[in-house]
């Protein structure tokens, strides 16, 4: 097999192609030979040795792919080998073959491509569970997403609409402003998006936020709540607006992030939860959220966007891609 190698933290430079032995699965577990990877900012901050919980070099990155089934491991059993699959929560996904736990995987039918297949799993989970469940959205309410045209923006965008928010606010890239608002989101300014939220709501305030950024903006994001709003942390790309690794930057960033005061988070009826689809141990959970959202992809309420696919040894000039802001949806490697 081939696999994309971090062979140590840095700039997208740092990958290597080597050639491995394809892995055999064990108990519960499945190998899939990939077709497309799907590419995710905490691929980014893996690669830079930003991310929580990601190994050290050298290491594959990757937790999302699509294609079909090479091998199942003992007591695997609702699956064949040969079924097109998509499989989440995985590590080592940048490769022509990776191993995942059969329950993080399910079977795609034959109408969804590839490449849709691929950009779903992630940002769409993702999105679920901030603005759905436990995020709780409700008819008639507004939020604020930040980075809305990127993978997680356009899938909570689609999202929100079905939970029936009352407005949706955005904030990207100013040449990107009038995507979204086809889209029917209302672009705010990413630097100075407080005060444009509290002009455009009244003083009111919105109902939820999700915030990838975390550092200061985090603080900002809270204060655009009103009662009974909550802010959704499950991003630090703030300790990464270079392609390396600065420690005086993450340093800067860790300083910078809010101490929050649970009296004070109590008296203004204000509240704050952090997503890590990676470390979501419930299951049962997960694949309420896969059922749902398969029916709206079925209903044509959801449609995954896919901006660009790479081929697999141009995995570093994907990486530019995305860090240099350029990617409006999910950009894919591919591995056929």
């Amino acid at each position: 097999m081939e696999a994309v190698i971090v062979t140590k933290n840095g700039d997208p430079d740092v990958f290597e192609i080597q050639e491995l032995p394809t892995p055999s699965p064990g108990p519960g577990e499945i190998c899939i030979r990939v077709s497309k990877a799907g590419i995710n900012f905490a691929d980014i901050l893996a690669r830079m040795g930003l991310y929580p919980g990601a190994p050290n070099p050298p290491f594959t990155p990757g937790m999302e792919v699509s294609g079909t089934i090479h091998s199942l491991g003992p007591d695997v059993e609702g699956f064949e080998i040969g079924d097109r699959v998509v499989g989440s929560g995985t590590n080592g996904g940048y490769s022509t073959h990776t191993i995942t736990n059969s329950k993080g995987v399910f079977k795609i039918p034959d109408e969804i491509s590839f490449e849709i297949a691929a950009a779903f799993p992630a940002v769409y989970f993702t999105s679920y569970l901030m603005v759905i469940h436990p995020g709780a959205l409700q008819k008639g309410e507004s939020i604020l997403i930040h980075g809305a045209a990127g993978g997680v923006g356009l899938a909570s965008i689609e999202l929100a609409k079905i939970a029936g928010a009352k407005t949706i606010f955005g904030t990207c890239s100013p040449e990107k402003h009038d995507f979204i608002r086809d889209k029917g989101v209302l672009p705010v300014d990413r630097d100075n998006f407080l005060p444009e939220i509290m002009d455009w709501t009244e003083n009111r305030g919105v109902e939820l936020v999700l915030d990838p950024i975390g550092g200061e903006h985090l603080m900002q994001s809270y204060r655009c709540l009103g009662p009974g709003g909550r802010v959704c942390s499950f991003g630090i790309s703030d300790m990464a607006p270079g392609k390396k690794k600065s420690q005086w930057q993450r340093f800067r960033s860790w300083l910078a992030f809010p101490k929050f005061d649970p009296l004070k988070m109590m008296t203004s009826n204000r509240g704050v939860f952090g997503i890590h689809l990676g470390r979501w141990k419930n299951w049962e959970h997960l694949e309420k959220a896969r059922k749902d959202l398969m029916k709206w992809i079925e209903k044509g309420k959801i449609n995954p966007y896919v901006d660009k696919v790479f081929p697999a040894n141009q995995v570093a000039d994907a990486h530019h891609y995305i860090q240099d802001r350029k990617n409006i949806g999910k950009v894919l490697l591919d591995f056929d």
